[in-house]
């Protein structure tokens, strides 16, 4: 197959999970022999286009529209504020990636990555299959959501051959909003379990990052990883600290993130004691070393439509605490304790009380934790690395395909 990618994140401008997404499916499935390109967002200082590893990516440096589009806004495109450059940035970007993909072509299939490269994807649609891949919605996302993207990402279901997701909780998010079941398909994430992999993991560098963050070998360390958002739950995590440490003194918290909670986090662990805060960018093998550091990982989310965290953490035998209520992948990835190979706990992330309650349990029995631990990394084995991802990914890409012949 010839398939085309759209999406505003790429390396080296990764802001989160999309790009992390992107960037690995995109070089497993090339990997097996397919032809992946990838539109996306450049600057000046990057390359317009570039191979490796199989993926060419094609950059487009959005041109300044706003003087001309001002014109047209309507008093809820207004209400966007500053936004409304980003906005700009991203309507060029739609139309620039969407010529390039005709002009470059011809392809299989276009698979637009979430709702900021929507546009380019409905663009295209008469001229080959287009899936829509949903990673989250606007409702899920937001606290406040604009009206204008739900109906832009209820339309591009409609318009799209077919719409991908990454979680069976999603799956029912977006059959709660009106996409029809027969048209949803499901694939998980993978995780790369070779650098994620506690066998590599180097005991002297260890110990050095253990003694920069000022912990003891006697302390329990947890660690959160994750953008500082309201979204995951770290507010309540940190009320929970002082319920977790009546029970675990020596339970300290690594908080690894930046978002719009960064100062009332650092406020926060300031006040509490026994936190630290770590907001800056860490790369891929940083985060494994961070994985490594810590006895249990927690994600709290009170929204989390998958969850590579938890996939990254499992990965390197670390058992994880989890908001599991509402919408939420992690309750897919981590398996109660309830069950024949456990590998975490699942909590009610609004509630400070459950998450502390849920770290309580975990951190009872020492050996227990190290099992989950190992039950983990079994799991993420058997049902969760990027090949079986992107097998499973290819043969809902063959369908459609064959549908539209």
């Amino acid at each position: 197959m010839n398939i085309a990618y759209l999406s505003t994140e790429y390396p080296p401008l990764v802001y989160g999970g999309l790009g992390v997404y992107v960037d690995s499916i995109s070089r497993e499935i090339a990997s097996i022999g397919h032809k992946v390109s990838v539109f996306t967002m450049g600057r000046p200082d990057l390359k317009r286009k570039e191979t490796k590893k199989g993926v060419t990516a094609f950059r487009e440096i959005p041109l300044p529209l706003g003087d001309a589009l001002e014109i047209f806004y309507s008093k809820e495109t207004l209400s966007w504020g500053s936004g409304l450059d980003f906005l700009n940035s991203l309507l060029s970007y739609n139309q620039l990636a969407a010529a390039r993909v005709r002009d470059s072509g011809p392809f299989d299939l276009c698979v637009a990555h979430d709702w900021l490269a929507l546009p380019a994807g409905m663009a295209l649609r008469q001229s080959m299959p287009v899936i829509y891949h949903v990673h989250c919605t606007e409702i899920g996302r937001s606290g406040h959501p604009n009206p204008q993207l739900v109906s832009l990402e209820m339309k591009g279901a409609k318009l799209a051959d077919l719409v991908l997701t990454v979680s069976e909780a999603m799956k029912a998010e977006l059959e709660g909003l009106g996409v029809p079941a027969e048209k949803i398909r499901v694939c998980h994430h993978g995780v790369d379990v070779k650098l994620f992999d506690p066998a590599s993991v180097k005991p002297e560098r260890l110990q050095i990052l253990r003694e920069s963050y000022g912990l003891k070998e006697s302390d329990k360390i947890l660690l959160f990883l994750g953008r500082l958002e309201p979204v995951k739950g770290v507010s309540q995590l940190l009320s929970a600290m002082p319920i977790i440490r009546r029970d675990h003194p020596e339970a300290k918290l690594l908080v690894v993130g930046d978002g719009s909670l960064r100062g009332d986090v650092r406020s926060e662990a300031e006040r509490l004691g026994g936190v630290v805060l770590v907001d800056r960018f860490l790369s891929p093998q940083e985060k494994a070393y961070h994985y490594a550091l810590a006895d249990l990982c927690i994600f709290p989310s009170i929204y989390e439509p998958f969850g590579i965290v938890a996939l990254e953490a499992a990965a390197m035998e670390r058992p994880c605490v989890v908001g599991a209520s509402g919408t939420s992948g992690l309750r897919e990835i981590v398996v109660n304790p309830s069950a024949e190979k456990p590998t975490g706990v699942h909590v009610n992330a609004r509630d400070p009380n459950d998450i502390a309650w849920g770290v309580n349990l975990a951190l009872e029995d020492p050996d227990r934790l190290r099992n989950w631990g190992r039950n983990a990394r079994e799991r993420v084995l058997e049902m969760f690395t990027w090949r079986k991802a992107a097998e499973k990914t290819l043969k809902i890409y063959e369908e459609v395909i064959a549908s539209r012949s």
